[in-house]
């Protein structure tokens, strides 16, 4: 990226850029001088100057005829720079409340055609990592009782995703039980965030493979994420179902797959077979609580 084109992301136009690097090649310049090196058309040159008096980006001398000369750019940049990043905050506040409203005005719209005889109201189709993610954090953010989750490799969020989408039922005090797959404990840095969160309450058990990615919340949703067959970089499509019906269905094959699972160890290297004083870090938690 050149110097014109770097400017540029700092909110500056082709001419403004152009003219700033050409002052700041002289000590100071008239501005037929500068529209020449900066290939500016001279009826243009004297409002690209102005503007880059009113950023703070050059100085002007009233002599005859005037000359300008450029603001050491480690001050100038930098105010130009604190600057644009308020123009982007307030744009984005200003995105968020236009979003706000436009999502009251257009809900009873939405309400209107779910109340229609759509065979496929309760199915949300989602294809792509990004998709597939926002709806997964939005689901754990709106748990309110429990969460069963299965984890296996490859992961589709991010590790700071994961970690919000782990902390924010967690946080809350949810039931949250996850069966995990040995591929996914096998990654180092997989298992120690698991290790962390069995401490905030999270119950782990694993098994040797899971057929899917399965996660339910409240008995009211699932999300099932299938990793598409084609080759090349894993890619992903998601079907989230608000049906009651099949989240028990679902629940059930949980429950299965959950009594024949092991007990994850948080202190060991993997997991070992369950006891009657159940995993060992609810065991933890408890004594914790007992202190």
């Amino acid at each position: 990226m050149d110097g014109v084109e770097s400017l540029a992301s700092l909110g500056l136009n082709t001419y403004e850029s152009a003219a700033y690097i050409a002052l700041l090649g002289r000590p100071e310049s008239a501005s037929t001088d500068i529209a020449r090196r900066a290939a500016i058309p001279r009826q243009r040159v004297y409002d690209v100057l102005a503007s880059l008096v009113s950023k703070g980006l050059c100085l002007v001398r009233d002599t005859t005829p005037k000359t300008y000369s450029a603001v050491d750019p480690t001050i100038a940049l930098e105010l130009l720079a604190q600057e644009r990043a308020a123009i982007l905050d307030r744009q984005r506040h200003e995105a968020e409340g236009l979003a706000a409203r436009l999502a009251a005005e257009l809900a009873p719209i939405f309400a209107s055609g779910r109340r229609q005889n759509d065979p496929l109201a309760y199915v949300e189709v989602l294809a792509g990592s990004t998709r597939i993610a926002h709806r997964a954090l939005a689901l754990a953010e709106a748990a309110k009782k429990n969460v069963n989750s299965c984890i296996k490799r490859p992961m589709i969020l991010s590790k700071d995703q994961n970690w919000t989408y782990l902390k924010a039922p967690l946080g809350r005090g949810l039931k949250y039980r996850a069966l995990c797959d040995a591929a996914t404990l096998a990654d180092t840095e997989l298992r120690e965030w698991l290790r962390e969160f069995c401490k905030w309450g999270l119950e782990i058990r694993v098994l040797p493979e899971l057929p899917l990615k399965m996660q339910t919340f409240d008995d009211e949703v699932v999300l099932l994420s299938m990793q598409d067959p084609a080759g090349g970089p894993p890619s992903f499509t998601a079907v989230a179902i608000h049906n009651r019906g099949v989240v028990a269905m679902l629940n059930l094959a949980f429950e299965q797959l959950w009594a024949a699972a092991k007990v994850f160890e948080e202190d060991g290297q993997g997991a070992k077979e369950q006891s009657e004083n159940g995993d060992p870090c609810n065991a933890k938690s408890s004594r914790r609580d007992q202190h």
